[in-house]
């Protein structure tokens, strides 16, 4: 995974040696050193930790990081089992760049956290590859593929210690043409094996979690990397500089300006398959457990999106009673987003900032920014898609809540909530509550709600349900008090 990152990290400098792609010498690993170096301190350009030497049709770049963290006081920590790293980089006839690169690593850290406790870190990787093709059209990669043997990191802290590892790992990225011109679509997958967690604490017993797989699935669109390649280089640029001008300012303003809206949407679904939570009281587990991120072109009514879902939960044997584990959901999801939020102003309001104060700005101005994100003030958040199910029920709820962050009492509510199994689950009340009397209000509760209800079509139960100023409430039309 790291060499994955080193490759893309290295392959932004590559547009600026595209013309030189039909020869390999000299005088261009000079020029692609100092291009890969420009924006390092001058003890790490001169630490000798970066190499780039022609090795027939292709540069081999090699990497000391030992050297470059020699450069460093680190009075409070070493690390030790550092090798140099290798990537490969063939200039092709096209104009794009071919990356490789194949090894192995195995290092250490050992130091103090801040409150004086001893740490000790490992972590390895073993037979890592990778390989990919730049495109200076795109300013980045235009495809790449990753593998790795297995994946371990340790760490211990004091008495705490948590352990982490996969038996392996593959990535892809591909990418194609956006919709607007000079934009393009990126699409990354992969899976890491066997996933293993161990958590070790003091006073607290230890904890192991597992997965047979997770698997993961990231996708971005819309991208213009020409315009945010300009902005990272000029930010690098001020970062090297430390007291960067009035002028170098507005021109990173005019940079970000360009940039937006960054991309058109993002997408990324995360699933664990097979897993796990071992503790003293025994296994607890899900078939599968999904987590997706999704988000709209940052503009002026932008949606970050959030999910997750479950299927098949297990419980350790005689934990939950068999009265109410049948209640548990054989299959349970939630959408939920954060809606109408204003980039757009946001970002203006921030380019009106001053940008070279030291410190976190004004308690105002974070005030201000906060105003210029939300529409009319108000935080709208909106749930799509809620789901429950099992052998004695089918729920399913949408909708969307809205009100001013500063004053909770005041908030709109509407929602529609779709039920099948109704009478199934009335009954399941009433004979549980056998073993216990309160399910009696429960079957009570149920009875008054099917009442109220509409039939669809379809045979399920709906309730449309509206809460306004926080104050009135009605169901189908219907106040309630």
């Amino acid at each position: 995974m790291k060499r994955a990152l080193i490759a893309t990290g290295v392959a932004a400098v590559f547009s600026a040696h595209a013309a030189q792609a039909a020869e390999v010498n000299d005088q261009g690993a000079r020029a692609l050193k100092d291009s890969l170096s420009h924006f390092l301190p001058d003890p790490a350009r001169s630490s000798g930790f970066l190499t780039v030497t022609p090795a027939g049709d292709r540069y081999e770049i090699s990497y000391d990081i030992a050297r470059l963290l020699a450069t460093i006081d680190r009075q409070d920590f070493t690390v030790s089992g550092l090798t140099p790293f290798t990537l490969l980089a063939a200039p092709l006839p096209n104009g794009q760049w071919k990356l490789n690169s194949d090894s192995n690593m195995n290092f250490s850290v050992k130091g103090k956290m801040p409150d004086g406790r001893p740490t000790n870190l490992t972590y390895s990787v073993t037979d890592a590859v990778f390989s990919g093709i730049f495109d200076p059209a795109i300013s980045y990669l235009r495809s790449g593929e990753a593998t790795s043997g297995p994946i371990r990191m340790v760490s211990k802290s004091g008495a705490e210690e948590i352990e982490a590892s996969f038996a392996g790992m593959n990535y892809s990225l591909t990418s194609t043409d956006g919709a607007i011109a000079g934009a393009t679509n990126f699409q990354g997958k992969g899976s890491l094996a066997k996933f293993y967690e161990r958590i070790a604490a003091p006073q607290t017993p230890p904890v192991q979690i597992r997965a047979e797989s997770l698997d993961f699935d990231v996708g971005v669109e819309g991208v213009v990397t020409q315009n945010i390649q300009k902005l990272v280089s000029l930010t690098l640029e001020l970062i090297r500089n430390e007291k960067p001008s009035d002028a170098e300012i507005t021109e990173l303003k005019g940079l970000i300006r360009d940039a937006m809206p960054f991309f058109t949407s993002l997408s990324e679904k995360i699933a664990f398959n097979n897993f796990i939570v071992a503790s003293q009281a025994g296994d607890f587990g899900v078939d599968k457990l999904d987590y997706t991120l999704t988000m709209t072109e940052p503009s002026e009514a932008t949606r970050i999106g959030f999910g997750l879902g479950v299927e098949e939960i297990s419980t350790p044997s005689g934990l939950v009673p068999e009265v109410y584990a049948r209640l548990v959901p054989d299959m349970a999801a939630v959408e939920v987003g954060i809606a109408d939020l204003n980039f757009t102003r946001f970002v203006d309001t921030v380019m009106e900032m001053e940008l070279t104060k030291p410190g976190p700005p004004p308690e105002a101005e974070g005030e201000r920014l906060g105003k210029a994100l939300l529409k009319d003030g108000l935080l709208t958040i909106d749930f799509p898609r809620v789901v429950a199910r099992s052998s004695l029920y089918d729920i399913e709820a949408s909708g969307e809540i809205t009100g001013n962050p500063d004053e909770k009492d005041r908030y709109n509510l509407k929602t529609s909530i779709l039920a099948r199994d109704i009478d199934r689950l009335i009954q399941y009340f009433q004979g549980a509550a056998k073993v216990d009397p309160q399910f009696n209000q429960a079957s009570f509760a149920v009875m008054m709600a099917k009442g109220m209800a509409k039939t669809e079509p379809d045979g399920r139960l709906r309730w449309d349900i509206t809460i306004e100023d926080g104050k009135t409430f009605s169901v189908n039309g219907q106040p309630i008090r």
